[in-house]
This record gives C-alpha cells, sequence and structure tokens, in this order.
C-alpha cells in the first residue's frame, strides 16, 4: 500500500471504547478538534480545583499607621505590623470526603457529557457519509427512470400522430419527464448541501472516508451500555453525594486556627505573637433546614424515576428500530423477487426482439426498470444503515 493511498483513507469501525473516539475525533476540523481537548482540559482543571477546595488558605495582613496617646504629652509614633493567619477545618462529620467525593463524582459526569458530545459529532459524520452515498445512488437510479420517461414520451408522440391517443395523454407524458427532470435537479442539490454539511465537520472529502458496516446491537446492551442512561445515573451518583454533604453541614465541626504576627512602634520595643487554637462548631436552630434536606433528598429520587422513565422510552426506540429495521429487510425480499422476474422477463423480450415480436424500446424499458430496482436493493441497504446507526451511536463500553 502507498504512503497517500493510506493516508487518504480513514475507516470508521463500530466499536466504542475511550481510545478509539479519540482517533475518530481527529476526523473533525482542526478548530473543532482543538475545543474538544480545550473543553476537556477546563474539567480536568474543575475537577483539581473543586477536589482541594476543602483546604484552608493562608492570609498575610499588614498595616502601616500612627497612634496617638492624648494622656501623655509624646509624638505620634508610626506603627507597622505584618500577620499571617490561617484556618483549616480538619473534621465535618464526612463533609470534607463527600466534598471530595462530589468532585470525583461531578468530573465523571461531565467527561461522559464530554464524550458524548464527541459521538454526536462522529454520528454527525457518519449518517452525512451514508445520505450522501444514497443520494449518489439515487442520483443514478433517476437518470435511469429519466431515461424511461423519454421513452414514454416519444412513444406518446408516436401514438399521438398515429391518432391512436389524445393531447392529455401526451400533455401527461411531457409532464411526467418534467417532473422527472426536476427530480433529478433536486437530488443533485441534496447531495451538494450534504457535502457542504460533511465540510462543517471535517476537511477530508466523502470519497477519503471509508464506511465499514455495524452489526445489530441487542436489547441488553443497548440498555446496558446506552450513553444517555449513564450519563443520567451520573447525575444520581452526583445529587445523592450532594445530599450527604449537606447533611453532614448540620453536624458537629471542626477547625484549627492559627496566627502569626509581628509589630514595631518608631518608639517602643518590637513584638512579635502567635496563637494557636481549636474551634468546634455546630448548627442548633436552622428554620430552613428540613425544608433543604428533603428538597435535597427528592431530587435524587425524582432523578432515580427519569433514569427508569428514559429505560422504559429506550425499550420502545429499541423495538421501533428493529421493526423498522425488519421492514427493510422485508423490502430486501420484494426487491430481490422483482429483479428475478424482471431477469426472466428480460430474456423472454430478447428472444422476441431477436425474432422481430417485439420492439426495442421495450427492451430498453425492462432493462432500465431492471437497473432502478437494483438501485432500490442498494438504497435500501443503505436505509438499514442509518437505523444501526441508531443504535451503535447510543452505545459505549468503558466509560
Amino acid at each position: 500500500l502507498k504512503k497517500g493511498d493510506f493516508l487518504n483513507k480513514i475507516i470508521i469501525f463500530p466499536l466504542f471504547c475511550s481510545l478509539l473516539f479519540a482517533n475518530e475525533i481527529e476526523l473533525l476540523q482542526k478548530d473543532k478538534k482543538e475545543l474538544r481537548q480545550i473543553e476537556k482540559e477546563i474539567i480536568q482543571k474543575k475537577y483539581e480545583a473543586a477536589k482541594d477546595e476543602w483546604i484552608g488558605t493562608i492570609n498575610l495582613n499588614s498595616t502601616l499607621g500612627k497612634n496617638r496617646d492624648f494622656t501623655e504629652d509624646e509624638n505620634s509614633d508610626m506603627t507597622r505590623s505584618l500577620g499571617l493567619n490561617f484556618s483549616q477545618s480538619i473534621f465535618e462529620s464526612g463533609g470534607i470526603e463527600y466534598s471530595i467525593e462530589y468532585a470525583r463524582q461531578q468530573l465523571k459526569s461531565d467527561l461522559i457529557a464530554w464524550e458524548n458530545q464527541n459521538i454526536a459529532l462522529i454520528q454527525a459524520i457518519y449518517e452525512t457519509l451514508l445520505t450522501i452515498k444514497k443520494l449518489k445512488l439515487q442520483i443514478e437510479q433517476s437518470d435511469y427512470s429519466l431515461k424511461n420517461k423519454e421513452i414514454e414520451l416519444i412513444l406518446k408522440k408516436i401514438q399521438y400522430e398515429a391518432g391512436r391517443v389524445d393531447i392529455l395523454d401526451l400533455n401527461n407524458a411531457v409532464m411526467s419527464r418534467n417532473n422527472q427532470q426536476k427530480d433529478n435537479i433536486s437530488l443533485k442539490n441534496s447531495l451538494k448541501d450534504k457535502e457542504y454539511e460533511l465540510s462543517k465537520y471535517t476537511t477530508l472529502k466523502s470519497n477519503e472516508i471509508k464506511i465499514i458496516d455495524f452489526r445489530i446491537v441487542d436489547k441488553d446492551k443497548f440498555l446496558k451500555d446506552n450513553l444517555n442512561i449513564r450519563y443520567e445515573n451520573s447525575k444520581v451518583e452526583l445529587l445523592d453525594t450532594s445530599y450527604k454533604q449537606l447533611k453532614s453541614s448540620y453536624l458537629p465541626k471542626v477547625s484549627l486556627t492559627t496566627n502569626a504576627k509581628y509589630s514595631n512602634d518608631e518608639n517602643k520595643i518590637n513584638n512579635e505573637s502567635g496563637t494557636i487554637g481549636l474551634t468546634a462548631s455546630m448548627p442548633l436552630f436552622d428554620i430552613t433546614k428540613d425544608a433543604k434536606l428533603e428538597k435535597s433528598k427528592l431530587e435524587v429520587l425524582k432523578q432515580k424515576v427519569n433514569v427508569t422513565d428514559i429505560q422504559n422510552e429506550l425499550v420502545y426506540e429499541y423495538e421501533q428500530i428493529l421493526a423498522q429495521i425488519n421492514t427493510y429487510d422485508e423490502y430486501e425480499k420484494t426487491i430481490s423477487d422483482n429483479l428475478k422476474l424482471y431477469e426472466d422477463l428480460i430474456m423472454v423480450n430478447k428472444s422476441s426482439n431477436a425474432a422481430g415480436m417485439s420492439a426495442d424500446y421495450d427492451l430498453e424499458v425492462l432493462q432500465n426498470t431492471q437497473k432502478i430496482n437494483q438501485y432500490d436493493l442498494q438504497i435500501n441497504d443503505i436505509n438499514k444503515k442509518l437505523q444501526y446507526t441508531k443504535l451503535y451511536f447510543k452505545t459505549k463500553v468503558d466509560i
């Protein structure tokens, strides 16, 4: 394989692990790729700040001023002082641990949401590629339909000139041909639109990205590894930790406080001092406590019910997609049967045409219609793939 050939082909594999999707992000335009990476770094920095938020800060205080003692006949003294103080919570009845755990749960939830956004971009590329392929087939198919319309118009002209049909029949044939031409133009415009849509995501052309078929996703995996469910479950854990954190805020706390100070007066001796101590505290009464705790607890319950509701909707969605795929399987059988029928008709017509018993137009119409059905088979296959994407891009392993 030549180096150029290798570089010009990027393959999308239907195996959704984190490493694979990290590679597939390379499909994106440079700016979009950079944006995704920056957003991930923001999530990471947000976590690093949140997990250490419980750690106290060291503060520096400095003052400069003049003191005047009115009981003594002395000039004002210039005083200078410099101090450091530090306060650190060392026990919060589990609050510190919950604070760190909340940061971890927030990181997990944010990363799942981040990966879901990445997958949505890859899905958009994949579905656009399939649509482009479908439109190209439809354009080729439409050309054969136009050929049949042209033949139909020629035959109607001959019949009209022979007095076998009236002007209405001829006009209908003209309109039918014109409508087919419009369909061709519309399909070509749709193709241009989809090519432009693809360019919004990647600098690669549609023929530079190879698409590999997916396999069916079983129902258990679709529900277990569903991206939306995983994200909603992460929110359950996040809200549950938030509830525990709030609950601990009404329990005893112990803080360590330290202070070091240096002061200097112009006419007095320098003074150095320091203090260290423990402070214990606990809220005795808060009229909003019960309401706040109950609200936080209900938010956890609401999210759990929301997850169950989404799972029920996903069961229906899976069955709906599967039913549509089965419909396309039935279409495939019907189209295949039609192709066999046209194959037999073409063989018979070739024999009668050779014997001068049928017109050349008859054979051409049959051959064109056979081609149209062959394109129907390929288009039907793409329609199935588009349904498969709805399953595969909603599931992911090892998040």
